[in-house]
């Protein structure tokens, strides 16, 4: 049973090491961390986050926050921790297998076609 305890509590320490930390750049709309049980407070810019922070997006809200120079624009209604969000963000970012302007139309495939030089005579 210590074996089990002493396990989790070096878990526990590590992920409160590794976690980072977010500052808040802007806030549009109702956006709230639940500061504790069943409190919460309105985020605002220039605050510190964590990924364990819970963040509540109301509708039509944008959270925008920096983490390594990096600006992280949250839209999603709902209520989660960051980590969460930021995750479910950059699953829907990576899902697109090809990002395109529009329909390929012959012009588009030909030219293609000369750029790679594979045109035969």
């Amino acid at each position: 049973m210590k074996k089990v305890f002493i396990i989790l509590a070096g878990l526990f320490m590590s992920m409160a090491l590794f976690a980072e930390d977010y500052e808040v750049k802007s806030v549009t709309g109702k956006v709230t961390l639940e500061a504790s049980k069943g409190k919460a407070e309105t985020v605002a810019p220039g605050m510190i986050l964590n990924d364990e922070s819970v963040i509540t997006l109301g509708a039509n809200s944008k959270l925008v926050i920096s983490v390594d120079g990096k600006d992280i624009t949250l839209r999603t209604p709902k209520k989660e921790t960051l980590a969460e969000f930021i995750e479910a963000r950059n699953q829907i970012n990576g899902s697109s297998a090809k990002k395109g302007k529009g329909t390929a139309t012959a012009a588009s495939r030909a030219s293609d076609v000369m750029a790679e030089g594979e045109l035969d005579d």
